[in-house]
């Protein structure tokens, strides 16, 4: 019986995006704020899930001390350092999201016992900015973003006494709002040159049309998509699924939308 287990760490650094080879016009247009010669620094939170059996006598899959010494010590080499310049991980390779998480899984998978595996690391750059790692050639970028709308759950296809009863209060004629959250996450390789697989300028760009399409307006009396179909959560994250796939095609991995703090629906484009 393997069980997975989780423990999140923090770690505070400091980096700075630049490929000696291109013109300080191609960093900057690439790279943007981030290539100012001092570096900019985050609040980083890393995520580490290990997999194994259930130890029967401590019924533990390992114990959190013992992964908390483990990843200490690695994270000693990131926690108030620059990570250009007191790091040897990051001489040839940009510090991004996705190289920082994928030199930490090279890191922790080798410190950890047999008796457990390293299943997958999700670094935080931001809380809003993330990359997912798990051992494999690629890597996965992730990015949340927000949009404020009102909706009324109502189907055409059935009675109002049936849509009452369904959907009680959410069906309430004038509609009523949430403060909607999603997250969209893009995979595939890692550049070599970028150290990204995707500019994070360029999601947002991807982006930024369905936002404007959807903040602030009332879902069902506004937007065709929901006009003959209920607002519901489920309905919402294939939509957002659909609009992105069609703006970042094959590398879209995965969308995330979060209604309310207790309801979140995902999707993967049926895979």
């Amino acid at each position: 019986m393997e069980v997975l287990t989780t423990r999140r760490f923090e770690f505070s650094a400091a980096h700075r995006y630049w490929n000696p080879s291109w013109s300080p016009e191609r960093n900057l247009e690439v790279f943007g704020k981030c290539t100012n010669e001092h570096g900019h620094g985050h609040n980083y939170v890393l995520e580490v899930t290990v997999a194994g059996e259930v130890d029967p006598d401590t019924g533990m899959v390992i114990n959190l001390v013992d992964l908390k010494a483990i990843v200490g010590r690695v994270l000693e080499g990131f926690d108030h350092k620059h990570l250009n310049e007191d790091t040897p991980h990051f001489r040839d390779r940009q510090p991004t999201t996705e190289n920082i998480v994928s030199v930490l899984w090279e890191l922790i998978f080798g410190a950890l016992p047999a008796v457990v595996r390293l299943a997958h690391l999700r670094l935080y750059e931001t809380p809003d900015v993330f990359a997912d790692y798990g051992g494999g050639p690629g890597a996965a970028f992730g990015r949340g973003y927000r949009f404020a709308a009102a909706h009324r759950l109502h189907s055409p296809a059935l009675s109002p006494e049936e849509n009452v009863a369904t959907f009680g209060k959410c069906n309430n004629p004038a509609g009523h709002g949430h403060d909607y959250r999603f997250e969209v996450t893009v995979a595939g390789p890692v550049d070599a040159e970028t150290g990204m697989v995707v500019n994070l300028a360029d999601l947002d760009a991807a982006v930024a049309p369905l936002l404007e399409e959807l903040d602030h307006t009332h879902l069902d009396r506004q937007q065709a998509h929901f006009a003959e179909r209920p607002s519901t959560g489920e309905n919402i994250v294939v939509y957002l699924w659909e609009r992105l796939a069609a703006a970042t095609g094959e590398r879209l991995g995965w969308v995330r939308l979060w209604e309310t703090p207790n309801n979140v629906f995902d999707y993967g484009g049926g895979a």
